[in-house]
């Protein structure tokens, strides 16, 4: 017998949040705005930040919440006063800001801006790092080096200029960390201490990189006494890592690692790392406070890898010896490295082999007396396997992206990628910039502004400005992209 009782309807909006998240992780961003456009109601449900986070940067959602946008048309709320629906959600708000940059790199829409100092003009001289943030930059000119705001225009004086020594006989680096300059003249160092509240700038210490103790110097002119008093040679022959407050040097064919704290100007340790008539082939920072080590006897010998944590400023267990000439990128825990036509990737925390990758000699790609080798991309190793491009992620020790086609690539400014691609099986190559988004495949860029080979090019890392020097006459302009 039939009940005389209606059965209630129950609608999708009914359901319990969670089950609305599982359904949800299944759709695509189309899918979510087309259900966010049903009803009322169904906004509200789609509105979720839960939903939306996900398709988003989590690095750059605040970066652009808070950063003008100098692009017209610039971004624009879809929300009004007036209006009797409810607020879009943080998320939400924060993948429409996104998309409307990758829109705006994807079609080369920007507005470029002529750089010119106040003090010293348009030539600009190279410098090993032009973005000390996402919005600061450091411009070399001469003897002077100063730094600008240019989230506003007209460009912001940040800091009081720094006067540096002038040798052109001398080799010069300069690294910007935090607060910190730090200029390199061959083995002599100097730290700069910045004062972004009131525009101070003041030379903080300076040492020697082999010697025990720093120099008791706080006077630039001073400074200049010191060092024309001493031979120096032209060029420092070794290996230089800033891993956060910690400032390592390695000089080549020497088996000394000298360690400073960068916030005291105290030298931690001299640490021996290998016999002295070694060659030493790399350090290089993890992003943790560690550094992984190589070197090796002769170019016949195996080459050797050690793991060093600067915090404990000792060895850690991890050691490899490899035959033959090696590559190698570090990130985190994990450490990849090319070598003899394999790519194999550790866990150097662990000692544990996660993957290995046995390429084929006779591949096009592996037939140069460098074979292509890997790169880091966010969280991934990239590597290339016969043509074909893959994406290992060590977390979770997988591939998780294969692109085919793919006859080499290099990564830029750690969050590009420059793909060279066979087309029809023609040995035409032809480039295409692109932009890796492991959720969405790869957006592709306008290439004009990255690959003018008649510039040097820098960019920030939320990929919103780019730099372009002339190697003609040193003149610079800033493409912003937001």
């Amino acid at each position: 017998m039939e009940s005389s009782q209606t059965e209630p309807v129950c609608s999708f909006e009914d359901l319990f949040p969670e089950v609305i998240e599982i359904i949800a992780a299944s759709l695509t961003v189309k899918d979510l705005a087309a259900c966010s456009a049903v009803s009322r109601r169904m906004r509200e449900v789609f509105n979720s930040d839960v939903l939306w986070r996900r398709h988003c940067d989590q690095d750059l959602a605040e970066y652009l919440r808070t950063t003008p946008c100098k692009v017209e048309p610039p971004f624009v709320s879809p929300e009004s006063e007036d209006s009797t629906l409810s607020p879009v959600s943080y998320w939400r708000m924060a993948f429409m800001r996104e998309n409307h940059l990758w829109n705006n790199l994807r079609l080369g829409i920007c507005k470029t801006e002529e750089f010119k100092t106040q003090q010293t003009g348009y030539r600009c001289q190279p410098i090993n790092q032009r973005f000390l943030t996402n919005d600061t930059i450091l411009s070399l000119s001469s003897d002077t080096l100063e730094l600008f705001n240019v989230k506003q225009t007209p460009f912001e004086e940040v800091v009081q200029p720094i006067s540096l020594l002038r040798n052109g006989l001398v080799d010069r680096k300069i690294v910007g960390t935090g607060n910190k300059i730090i200029v390199m003249y061959s083995s002599y160092v100097q730290v700069y201490k910045l004062d972004f509240i009131t525009g101070d700038s003041s030379l903080d210490f300076t040492f020697y990189v082999d010697e025990p103790e720093k120099l008791n110097i706080k006077d630039v002119n001073e400074f200049r006494r010191e060092f024309l008093t001493r031979e120096i040679s032209g060029t420092f022959d070794g290996f230089i890592t800033v891993e956060g407050k910690y400032f390592v040097a390695v000089c080549q064919r020497e088996s000394v690692m000298h360690i400073w704290d960068l916030e005291t100007g105290m030298k931690l340790k001299e640490e021996n790392f290998c016999p002295s008539y070694c060659n030493t082939n790399g350090n290089k920072g993890s992003g943790t406070n560690n550094l992984i080590l190589s070197f090796s006897q002769s170019s016949v010998h195996p080459t050797i890898f050690l793991s060093y944590s600067l915090t404990d400023l000792a060895y850690l267990p991890f050691r490899v010896e490899l035959d033959g000439r090696c590559r190698f990128d570090v990130h985190n825990e994990f450490i990849g490295i090319h070598c003899n036509f394999s790519f194999t990737i550790y866990n150097y925390l662990t000692s544990t082999r996660l993957f290995i990758c046995l390429q084929d000699p006779s591949s096009p790609n592996n037939r140069c007396v460098f074979p292509q080798h890997s790169y880091i991309l966010g969280n991934y190793f990239l590597y290339l396997d016969n043509d074909v491009l893959k994406f290992f992620n060590p977390l979770r020790q997988r591939v998780e992206l294969c692109l085919e086609g793919i006859k080499s690539f290099v990564v830029l400014y750690t969050n590009l990628v420059v793909l060279r691609k066979k087309c029809n099986q023609i040995e035409i190559i032809s480039k295409t910039l692109s932009h890796v988004r492991l959720d969405k495949g790869f957006i592709p860029l306008k290439t004009t502004l990255f690959t003018a080979y008649s510039t040097r090019k820098f960019v920030n890392q939320p990929l919103t400005r780019f730099i372009d020097i002339a190697y003609s006459d040193g003149s610079t302009r800033i493409h912003h992209f937001w």
